[in-house]
């Protein structure tokens, strides 16, 4: 990490006395770690907190499970008992962190716009017949619409081109670490399910931003 920084450094800046003070101290680093430059400049892959949960979100956990696969990164879930909560973590890149929370926090906002269009519209068509619609709608719309999105990712990652060089840096780090057995993450069933199905298979997975370009899960356009 600090090899890389001084070689930002001794890129980036315009007076040759900064330039030669960092390519020495990349000089003296290298030596101090038994490294070449270019082992440096590899990707290497850290371990991030996500976010933090009491109970889990089903359907946040799905999604961020499937955004993070998208990219080659890794999603686990860690106890922290200090504060007495869980973590999300991310194992991955700079550029896999990056891509994963502004892709993950674009797909989480569609989706809680999607579920409140949808329980909004089934509320009224309730209480014209005089029904009730179940407390669960909401949640199982949510799991159903992220179980939909893992799947239209995963064909979309047959298609795209990786990053070997992250890949490898998440593999690299996950060989350092003990995790145990992948939590089982459950699908939406009951009322608001086939909303979600519907609803995660038709959504747009194009990120758009007023005032720039189109960005789409495959990267920047």
């Amino acid at each position: 990490s600090k090899i890389q920084s001084m070689l930002k450094l001794q890129e980036q800046t315009d007076f040759e006395g900064e330039a030669n003070a960092a390519a020495k101290m990349i000089d003296k680093l290298c030596k101090q770690y038994g490294i070449t430059v270019q082992e440096a400049s590899a990707p290497f892959a850290k371990d991030e907190e996500f976010g933090t949960f009491k109970r889990m979100d089903n359907a946040y956990a799905i999604l961020l499970n499937s955004v993070a696969k998208f990219y080659d990164a890794k999603l686990y879930f860690k106890t922290d008992y200090n504060r007495g909560v869980k973590t999300y973590n991310i194992i991955g890149t700079e550029a896999q962190q990056i891509q994963t929370r502004l892709y993950f926090e674009f797909l989480y906002e569609q989706m809680e716009r999607e579920c409140e269009l949808a329980y909004k519209a089934e509320k009224v068509i309730a209480d014209l017949q005089g029904n009730k619609l179940q407390r669960s709608f909401r949640t199982n719309f949510k799991k159903a619409f992220a179980n939909q999105v893992n799947v239209r990712l995963l064909a979309m990652k047959v298609d795209r081109e990786s990053s070997e060089a992250d890949a490898e840096a998440v593999k690299k780090k996950l060989q350092t670490m003990q995790l145990r057995t992948s939590k089982k993450l459950t699908n939406g069933q009951g009322e608001g399910a086939f909303a979600g199905v519907k609803s995660g298979s038709n959504v747009s997975l194009n990120r758009q931003t007023s005032g720039r370009k189109q960005m789409s899960l495959g990267g920047a356009s």
